[in-house]
């Protein structure tokens, strides 16, 4: 969504400096007004647009922060993770610490590490989240699917526990 908010003050943005290039280009033409006195209206308008534009994009930001808060309203676990403190790193290198095995991770933009959270326990905010984005390695070098999981404190992000099932 931040891409099409930027996009869009973009488009708005240029679609304001050409209407007023074109009307200080036709007023200089019809020379009404000095060459002075069209520069500093074209330098005023020129800033005019670029305030305007960073109070647009700071209204879209706010909107956005807005937005975020309806979303997580219903404590969701994965919202209140994600808005929190969200360890997937370190529940990572805990686990490959653990391991005694070789093993790859698959994760990307489109798959995340961990697809699931779950309340582990909801007054104490620790919440338990899975995944299967990984594959151990066997002696052959075949792939075989693995799932995991971590358990942290979303509140101060420390990790409680975190294996390979």
């Amino acid at each position: 969504m931040a891409g099409a908010d930027f996009l869009l003050s973009m488009s708005v943005g240029a679609a304001l400096s050409w209407a007023s290039y074109s009307i200080v280009a036709h007023v200089v033409s019809k020379q009404h007004v000095s060459t002075l006195r069209a520069i500093v209206w074209g330098a005023l308008g020129t800033l005019s647009l670029v305030l305007g534009i960073c109070a647009f994009s700071a209204v879209g930001a706010e909107h956005q922060a807005a937005r975020k808060d309806i979303v997580c309203a219903d404590d969701n676990p994965e919202c209140y993770a994600r808005t929190h403190h969200n360890p997937v790193r370190e529940c990572k290198q805990l686990m490959d610490e653990k391991a005694k095995f070789h093993h790859v991770w698959l994760d990307s933009e489109a798959q995340p590490v961990f697809s699931t959270y779950l309340w582990h326990n909801e007054n104490k905010r620790t919440i338990q989240m899975f995944g299967q984005q990984a594959k151990a390695i066997n002696s052959l070098g075949m792939h075989t699917p693995l799932q995991y999981f971590c358990v942290f404190n979303a509140n101060t992000g420390k990790v409680i526990a975190a294996s390979f099932e």
